[in-house]
């Protein structure tokens, strides 16, 4: 490996094939001249994540070696404060030259059970397989920048509808980029009998973005797969990105609908059911994980992940600490942006920035500690949507603020939250820690006399004790503005888990949900989606049950009949 101005980190990849196609990947990863003294940590594993368990590695399934020869490694768990957990790989003895790592990764074996958590697994998928390298690679614990090279490696006899793509470019043949050691770990990787939009892979080289997938994709995602390439431009020209591209990958699974954003490229997971979605509800998606990839802030130097404005995942990191995605600015980016470049009209604005306040006001939870939530999200209906309503709605209350001191409340146009967005998220991209202090001072700077203290309503909102008002705030039109109302809080009725363990359990003695015949111990068969419940107080929730030889489904309005008071927008203009 000659030397160059970056260190290079080397990953090859090599695919195995069975009767049902791509089997498990051989993995050959080779690190340049790292210089690890003896018991130094080297790279750093995630044993469970975001509600994922990690490949599950022994220290003999990895087959390490340096210049002087075999380099074993040990594995050694890090002390954690949550669910989250992490391992250091450690060599034995000093390293001396290239540091060479061997070792197989099979796919996740997945059921209808399985916890929803972030897209990161490897899995299997009609013929291919897809995962994130984060859940089968070590991370390479390094500040440098390095010469990052992904390379596939085919067997001779390969089914001819075989391709190879990651996250930033198509193989089989290397492809090159310079970058943080996190490159090859916080990307994508597909290879099997891939089918992209556009559908040549003869454009590999050329393409600014594209969709990939297996099979044959549900009559609505076929049909708005070409927005994300229609999107990706705009958004890149917003946050100031230029000679870049993009990449989509699209997985099935057996339950489970939303995705997950990683550098250059994000991973939407759907079930048959999204067959039933509105093309608005798939565009909201498409483009809030699409936003992600361009927008973040670090975590604090407690480890808090900045939740309000990020994805509520934690990435504890032994270099830096950095959350992965932005979430409040991502959900309300997905309601400004298809408006603002003209895929969308005003009444899709609108109608947006309701579903996002009903889903903040509406929350039995709004109280809750952000910082708790983070650690309650996947076991708690309420605790999910926190961080993402919360977030979008002290953002867009941030900028009404900004453009009604301004004068400036066309949506057509940026505003200065977008200018302040574009410059952190430009920092971020580079590898700058920017915490929220940086968002504070930018604000300060912007904000002349609000008549409340930035930094306490900042503290308040991240506690819980804050609640959003907008009394005041209007659009261009002042006919457009936004007016009090109540609406019922939002009551599921049973337990979240259930969606996992497939068994109705702790139904809620009163609730709606009991009264329409939801008892504990009946089989859950499936349920409809519940964001459109979180966002919408009249959409009915469905599970269809079995209860002894009897299967039923049942209908109810997820809500109380307690009500909150809520902020909507009101156009008289239409």
């Amino acid at each position: 490996m000659a030397r160059s101005k970056n260190p290079s980190i080397y990953l090859r990849l090599a695919p195995h094939f069975d009767k049902d196609g791509v089997s498990a990947l051989s993995i050959h990863l080779v690190i340049e001249n790292p210089s690890i003294q003896d018991g130094q940590p080297m790279f750093l594993f995630d044993t469970f994540m975001d509600n994922v368990p990690g490949h599950p590695y022994c220290e003999s399934d990895i087959h390490a070696s340096d210049d002087d020869g075999p380099l074993p490694l040990t594995f050694r768990d890090i002390p954690s404060l949550n669910r989250n957990t992490q391992q250091y790989w450690c060599p034995t003895r000093q390293t001396k030259g290239h540091v060479s790592l061997r070792f197989d990764a099979f796919p996740r074996s997945v059921s209808e059970k399985t916890p929803l958590g972030a897209r990161v697994d490897l899995r299997r998928d009609q013929g291919g397989i897809q995962g994130v390298g984060r859940w089968f690679l070590p991370l390479l614990i390094s500040e440098r920048v390095h010469k990052n090279t992904v390379e596939w490696i085919l067997p001779d006899e390969v089914p001819p509808s075989t391709r190879c793509v990651w996250s930033l470019g198509e193989g089989p043949e290397p492809v090159v980029v310079i970058g943080r050691a996190d490159t090859v770990w916080r990307t994508v990787y597909m290879t099997g009998p891939v089918c992209s939009y556009p559908d040549s892979a003869a454009q590999k080289g050329d393409i600014l973005a594209a969709c990939y997938w297996f099979g044959n994709l549900t009559s609505n995602l076929d049909r708005l797969k070409a927005y994300n390439t229609s999107l990706y431009p705009k958004m890149a020209e917003h946050f100031g990105v230029s000679g870049e591209s993009y990449r989509v990958f699209i997985r099935k699974t057996k339950v489970g609908f939303g995705g997950t954003g990683f550098i250059g490229s994000y991973v939407l997971e759907y079930d048959e059911p999204v067959a039933d979605e509105t093309d608005d509800s798939l565009l909201l998606l498409f483009t809030h994980e699409m936003v992600h990839s361009f927008s973040s802030l670090s975590a604090e130097e407690d480890g808090y992940d900045n939740a309000w404005f990020e994805e509520g995942s934690i990435f504890q990191r032994f270099i830096y600490i950095q959350a992965n995605g932005s979430l409040g600015i991502a959900e309300l980016y997905s309601a400004y942006l298809p408006y603002r470049f003209g895929f969308r009209g005003k009444p899709f604005l609108i109608e947006s920035i309701n579903r996002h306040l009903q889903g903040y006001f509406s929350s039995p939870r709004i109280s809750m500690d952000i910082r708790e939530a983070g650690q309650e999200m996947f076991s708690d209906w309420y605790a999910e949507w926190i961080p993402y309503k919360r977030g979008c709605i002290y953002l867009l209350f941030i900028d009404f603020c900004m453009r009604k001191q301004d004068g400036q409340s066309d949506f057509l146009y940026n505003g200065r939250l977008d200018q302040i967005v574009a410059d952190l998220s430009r920092r971020w991209r580079v590898g700058e820690t920017v915490r929220a202090r940086d968002w504070l001072n930018q604000i300060r700077n912007e904000l002349d006399h609000p008549g409340f203290s930035l930094d306490d309503h900042f503290r308040n909102m991240l506690d819980g004790k804050q609640l959003m008002d907008f009394t005041g705030f209007s659009f261009n039109e002042s006919l457009t503005c936004f007016i009090p109302i109540e609406i019922p809080i939002l009551e599921f009725g049973f337990d979240k888990s259930s969606r996992s363990t497939r068994v109705i359990t702790g139904v809620v003695p009163g609730s709606n949900a009991q009264s329409a015949g939801l008892r504990d111990g009946m089989h859950l068969l499936e349920a409809s989606m519940p964001s459109n419940c979180v966002e919408n107080v009249n959409e009915i929730y469905q599970v269809k049950v079995q209860d002894g030889n009897i299967k039923q489904t049942i209908r109810f309005l997820p809500r109380r009949s307690e009500k909150a008071l809520a902020w909507q927008v009101q156009d008289s203009t239409s």
